[in-house]
């Protein structure tokens, strides 16, 4: 059975692909950012007393459950959630949304935003006191921020590999900054909402960005004007309802392909578990988003990240525009994973801060790297979802960006040790991180280190090989053509487990005894389409 695919799109986006039309990339409306918090305690609670997969599970239920209510919450008042980031989800409004058959006479978008975050408050209200198996009581609790103004809705990004939504603009930022200042359980709104709901809106009180000066409001409650919202899920046009089975291979370029394939083949859930995995975040600067030619500067960029971190076989999973710059969230090790994830997350951070360089619009970047067992899979509601992964070492790769200076890759001391013999590193002062008691080191990478040959010494075993004598035999004809000053080439190959190692040993004992020295090279998976990668080092060492 095929899975929900346009659940991975924005509503609006989905809906006008499905007439065949695009979005306007300027636009007006309010932009809501609602922010979850209290699912890490709940992520460690479930794991240890379930276990890795029965966490894995109990926590996707959790998480479906809660989104579940919020995003209906969003749909019921003409919403879209345009974009997850981690725990937090960021939402649109549009003033005029003629694709859920809205005419000019309907309640304002910042009204609804205003309406549809304070409904959020009510929804959140069931999860707030959630039983666990080992009899604790979890608590989740959330603040949301509402801005209201002109906004870009921009397309970016590889189709090859995933197109990409984004919702960008002064109106978009001024939800971040508004979210810092908001506490649990507050609605926080701009001084644009503040001003278009004059006269419905009840403010608590006044705060001020200490960064920009600009104001937002707590909302206390509506006097009169709320009673006016009706919700608009009822008026969905009916192609609402059969858009999916009309054309799924519509949705492929918007997914990851290792995701489309689950979801089309009905095997969406098999995405869930809990898995190794290392997390890179890179903040970027220097895009104006009000500025016509932003469009094609970030899918300038995106499209090189996407090449860059598809070499090393990760993912782009996440991109924000918020306050305090950009940022996007690449993983390694899921979907897909690799005994060497930690070494593939560096080499592409290299990439990525020598690409950045080459644009002259960016300012240098700053990137973070953690590396840990993490939630990764499919999670969001019935109506809009996201594939991602979630964890402390999520937190933890974020925390390490902001950290990092201008052109900085900060890593933790797990990656660290995972890639000492790859990369020279130094150290930098401890970080305290929340829930942990003691501060965690940081190093920051200086760059990869130059790979030596390996002097092949003959290896000691306490029984004879068995067999392959002929396998065996033609090895040393073709030595003894080489020493005769005839080169040859001699290739091993079969499955893991047929002795390739054993008979490389005897091959080495075999050239010891004619007073041949030899030399070896790594290979590494991800330098296949690299020429002569392993003779680099043979050919520097001789």
């Amino acid at each position: 059975m095929t899975g929900n695919l346009s659940a991975y799109l924005p509503q609006d986006r989905r809906r006008a692909l499905a007439r065949g039309e695009d979005l306007p990339n300027r636009t007006a409306g309010a932009a809501l950012f609602a922010d979850i918090s209290g699912f890490t305690l709940l992520t460690e609670t479930l794991t240890r007393a379930l276990g890795q997969r029965g966490g894995a599970e109990a926590l996707t239920d959790q998480l479906d459950a809660v989104y579940d209510a919020l995003i209906a919450a969003v749909e019921r008042f003409g919403g879209s959630v345009v974009g997850f980031a981690g725990d937090a989800i960021t939402c649109w409004f549009d003033e005029n949304d003629e694709s859920r058959g809205m005419k000019d006479e309907d309640t304002s978008a910042s009204l609804r935003a205003v309406v549809c975050a304070l409904a959020m408050q009510t929804a959140i209200r069931d999860f707030s006191a959630i039983a666990l198996p080992d009899g604790a009581v979890a608590s989740l609790a959330l603040k949301a921020a509402v801005a209201s103004g002109p906004a870009r809705r921009l397309v970016v990004g590889d189709p090859e590999i995933q197109r990409l939504d984004v919702l960008a603009g002064a109106t978009v930022a001024r939800t971040a900054a508004a979210e810092h200042l908001a506490g649990p359980g507050e609605v926080l709104v701009d001084a644009a909402t503040a001003e278009a709901l004059q006269g419905s809106l009840r403010l608590a009180e006044w705060r001020e960005d200490p960064q920009t000066g600009e104001q937002f409001g707590v909302v206390g409650d509506f006097g009169a004007g709320r009673e006016h919202v009706s919700p608009i899920g009822e008026r969905r046009l009916d192609q609402d309802q059969d858009e999916e089975a009309s054309a799924p291979e519509r949705w492929q370029g918007w997914l990851l392909p290792a995701v489309y394939a689950r979801e089309r083949a009905g095997q969406g859930a098999f995405l869930t578990e809990f898995r190794p995995a290392a997390t890179l975040f890179l903040r970027f600067t220097g895009i104006d988003y009000e500025r016509d030619e932003a469009g094609v500067q970030l899918d300038a960029f995106i499209r090189q990240v996407q090449a860059a971190l598809a070499r090393y076989e990760g993912v782009l999973l996440q991109l924000t525009i918020g306050d305090k710059g950009s940022y996007l969230y690449a993983a390694f090790g899921a979907p897909i994973a690799h005994e060497d994830d930690a070494r593939r997350a560096v080499k592409a951070a290299l990439d990525l801060k020598s690409l950045a360089a080459q644009l002259d619009f960016l300012e240098p970047v700053q990137i973070g790297i953690s590396q840990g067992r993490m939630r990764t899979g499919a999670y969001g509601g019935s109506g809009r979802r996201t594939y991602g992964v979630l964890g402390d070492d999520v937190n933890l790769a974020a925390r390490l960006m902001a950290q990092a200076v201008p052109g900085e890759i900060l890593v933790s001391g797990r990656v660290q040790l995972a890639v000492s013999a790859d990369f020279a590193s130094e150290p930098r002062p401890h970080i305290p991180v929340k829930g942990k008691t003691e501060p965690l080191p940081v190093f920051v990478v200086t760059g990869a280190r130059q790979r030596r040959a390996i002097r092949l010494q003959e290896p000691t075993y306490a029984l004879p090989m068995v067999g392959r004598q002929s396998e065996l035999q033609v090895i040393v004809e073709k030595m003894a053509l080489a020493l005769d000053g005839k080169g040859q080439v001699v290739g091993i190959m079969a499955e893991a487990g047929l002795g390739k190692s054993r008979l490389v040993a005897e091959v080495i004992r075999a050239a010891r005894r004619h007073g041949v020295v030899g030399y070896g090279g790594p290979c590494q998976s991800d330098g296949i389409n690299s020429p002569y990668l392993v003779w680099k080092t043979i050919v520097s060492a001789v």
